[in-house]
């Protein structure tokens, strides 16, 4: 038998390949339910992701699985029009399109581009011009943006939107980590005509896909062609001794391989008796803490269009605490009933790690506070949510890389155990389901 810790979408994912493969198995995630960071809950005609709201259609991997689920009629794009916006100094600021991470894909685009100051756009238009960095070791995306786009870039464009993504601090966290296209890009020469080049020819149903029913629709699918007797919930997973066995809900089970599909901190503690090393390198992942509010109005209550995505913004010119807003139902369709809308606040993160500490009614209160004057909301929410992810969101610094590698040669000392998630080598939902179900392909191998 393969033991599987952890019931995330990495844990999920393992478990389907293994019991496509016939192979015993059975899985242990320490609270109630399955899914991770993909919660989905239905209230009053609403459909709230409290976690992870959509996957990248360019990494097909959770597409794919989602089409062997039997669920490719409830794949759906993200609506149009798709524009996202910057919050500065007070105003939003719609990102060009087309654009990839805020850098515009056109001239026209860059040079009509007002979140940027004229000097801004001159000095990313000279991009093409930058020398290339012969060093090939890895740098901060806050370094990288800096280096070859300018410094207004940074404040403006990375750290909302990459810092964002990641509720972190773009200072330290990694390129080759988190942006190893956009690093490798480099070494052609220019970014920005790499840019230019991909995204001209980018999927014409955007860049996000979701499920019609959210995305537990995804861990349900998959929960569903597991045997029942194969998933433990409420079963914390206390020590894991060599030979291997585990003991969890205190009972010990004997199996032939471990795959630690758990945030890094929790590996560290299972791992502390078996490998002291191995333990101590999980344990040097940084993690970050983050809270959202989804608060539902009646469509006339809110001035605003609501015409995209939402917005995140840029911190150093903004008094408040909000993260990003995530405009959902004009997002994707089916997530508000007839006429009403579903927004989502975020905050938290490496830059305000207090924030989860606030009760529900403190942040309903913040979060209308802010949405309020951006918006031009009038009126109290028909619907209003508060989430918390503490210690949720993997750190991957300048450092992790190395240390991930560090990771790999230490357990194949181990042999048997092996690690999967967010946590290590992956980002995302796309990336966590593909590692998932290849390390379930080499556990099953020994």
């Amino acid at each position: 038998m393969i033991a599987i810790v952890g019931g995330g979408i990495a844990g999920l994912s393992a478990a389907y390949e293994l019991s496509r493969r016939n192979v015993r198995f059975r899985l242990f995630e320490a609270s109630g339910r399955l899914g991770g960071c993909i919660r989905t809950e239905c209230i009053d005609g609403f459909t709230i992701e409290a976690g992870a709201d959509s996957m990248l259609a360019q990494k097909r991997a959770a597409i794919d699985l989602c089409i062997e689920l039997g669920l490719e009629s409830h794949l759906i794009p993200t609506n149009v029009p798709r524009t996202a916006f910057v919050l500065h100094a007070g105003r939003l600021h719609p990102l060009p399109s087309p654009s990839m991470l805020g850098i515009p894909a056109t001239w026209g685009g860059l040079l009509n581009f007002d979140l940027l100051p004229l000097g801004g756009r001159a000095r990313l238009a000279l991009e093409p011009l930058i020398a290339r960095r012969d060093d090939r070791s890895d740098e901060s995306i806050g370094g990288f943006f800096a280096r070859r786009f300018g410094r207004a870039t940074v404040d403006l464009l990375a750290q909302p939107l990459l810092g964002g993504i990641h509720s972190g601090d773009v200072s330290t966290l990694s390129m080759r980590a988190l942006m190893p296209r956009l690093a490798e890009a480099e070494v052609s020469g220019s970014v920005l005509r790499w840019v230019q080049r991909v995204a001209s020819s980018r999927d014409p149903d955007g860049a996000f896909r979701s499920l019609s029913g959210g995305m537990a629709e995804m861990v349900e699918a998959i929960r569903r062609r597991l045997p029942a007797e194969s998933v433990e919930l409420n079963a914390e997973v206390d020590a894991l001794e060599r030979g291997w066995k585990i003991r969890a809900g205190g009972r010990e089970f004997d199996c032939s391989a471990v795959i630690l599909a758990t945030p890094a901190h929790a590996a560290a503690r299972i791992l502390a008796d078996v490998d002291p090393v191995a333990s101590g390198l999980c344990g040097r992942t940084a993690y970050t803490s983050s809270a959202s509010v989804v608060l539902g109005f009646p469509r006339d209550a809110v001035g605003h269009p609501l015409n995209g995505t939402g917005f995140v913004v840029a911190r150093r010119t903004h008094s408040g605490r909000m993260n990003a807003c995530t405009w959902s139902s004009s997002k994707f369709s089916g997530r508000a009933p007839a006429g009403s809308v579903l927004l989502r606040g975020f905050f938290g993160g490496a830059f305000d790690p207090d924030a989860v500490a606030l009760s529900d009614d403190e942040l309903i209160a913040l979060a209308m506070r802010e949405l309020s004057s951006v918006l031009s909301i009038d009126g109290t929410p028909q619907l209003a949510c508060a989430y918390r992810w503490r210690n949720a969101s993997a750190q991957h610094d300048i450092t992790h890389p190395a240390r991930m590698e560090q990771l790999r040669q230490r357990l194949e000392r181990l042999p048997g155990v092996f690690v999967t998630g967010s946590g290590f080598r992956t980002v995302g939902v796309p990336d966590c389901v593909a590692d998932g179900r290849a390390t379930a392909g080499a556990a099953s191998r020994l």
